[in-house]
C-alpha cells in the first residue's frame, strides 16, 4: 500500500514539475529579444559622413570628470566641439557632457537621427593626460 501512494506521489510531482517547465518555455518564447545599441566611435579631427552631412569632432575644450581613483564633491564634465556641414555652410558647438554620459540628438537628417552618448577614455587618475579622445555616436535609422 505505502509504495502505491509513493508511486502515485511521485507521478503527481512529476507532472507538475513538467508543467512548469512547459509553461517556462511558453513564457521565453513570447518575450522579444533587445537588439543591442551600436556605438561608432569618432575621433579627434575625423569627419563622419552621415547623409548629406558631415560631423567632424574638433576637440576637448576641458575635461573636468572626476576620475575614478579620486573621490571627489561632484562627478564632473567635459567640454567638447563639433562641428556639422551641411553641404553649404559649417555650424560649430561646444556641447557638455555629463561624467556619466547621456542620450543627446547633435543631428537629424532625412533618414538618420545621431546621439552623443558620452566621451571616451574616462580619466582613472588626475595625473592622467589623454590625446586619444573619442566621442561616442548612436547612430539610428529614422525608420526604427
Amino acid at each position: 500500500m505505502k509504495s502505491y501512494i509513493i508511486a502515485i506521489g511521485m507521478s503527481i510531482l512529476s507532472l507538475s514539475l513538467s508543467a512548469q517547465t512547459s509553461g517556462d518555455k511558453a513564457n521565453a518564447s513570447s518575450e522579444k529579444a533587445k537588439v543591442p545599441e551600436i556605438i561608432t566611435k569618432l575621433k579627434v579631427m575625423e569627419i563622419l559622413k552621415i547623409d548629406e552631412y558631415q560631423l567632424s569632432f574638433k576637440g576637448v575644450s576641458s575635461d573636468g570628470r572626476c576620475p575614478e581613483k579620486v573621490t571627489c564633491v561632484w562627478p564632473g564634465e567635459a567640454k567638447v566641439i563639433i562641428e556639422i556641414f551641411d553641404g553649404t555652410e559649417s555650424k560649430s558647438e561646444l556641447i557638455t557632457i555629463p561624467a556619466m554620459g547621456f542620450h543627446m540628438e547633435i543631428l537629424s537628417t532625412s533618414d538618420h537621427v545621431v546621439y552623443l552618448k558620452n566621451l571616451a577614455p574616462y580619466p582613472v587618475t588626475s595625473n592622467d593626460d589623454i590625446r586619444a579622445y573619442k566621442l561616442l555616436l548612436k547612430i539610428q535609422p529614422k525608420n526604427l
